[in-house]
């Protein structure tokens, strides 16, 4: 399997979030099932939906909270595979 750090992402056009608060929620249009993001999931999202790329988004993320960039990396290779198992998240073509 290849290392989710390491691909390009696009957000999937079946996907519509919504801002609930300081969370956001995603609707897979394909298959009805609501996705709710934690403050964390809503900032890797954000950026995500912004263009940048696993390798930036860690290092924001290791530079804004008080965390290893190991940690960081453990749990995004999850929460990348978790969206990309639901289909919230795609690899574009080519």
């Amino acid at each position: 399997m290849t290392d989710p750090l390491t691909q390009t992402f696009t957000p999937s056009p079946e996907a519509v979030d919504s801002s609930v608060g300081d969370e956001i929620v995603i609707l897979h249009l394909g298959n009805g099932t609501y996705y709710g993001l934690d403050p964390l999931g809503t900032r890797i999202w954000a950026m995500l939906k912004d263009g940048h790329q696993p390798p930036a988004i860690r290092d924001a993320i290791v530079a804004e909270y008080e965390v290893s960039a190991e940690v960081v990396e453990r749990d995004m290779r999850a929460f990348l595979r978790d969206l990309l198992a639901h289909d919230i998240l795609v690899v574009p073509p080519g």
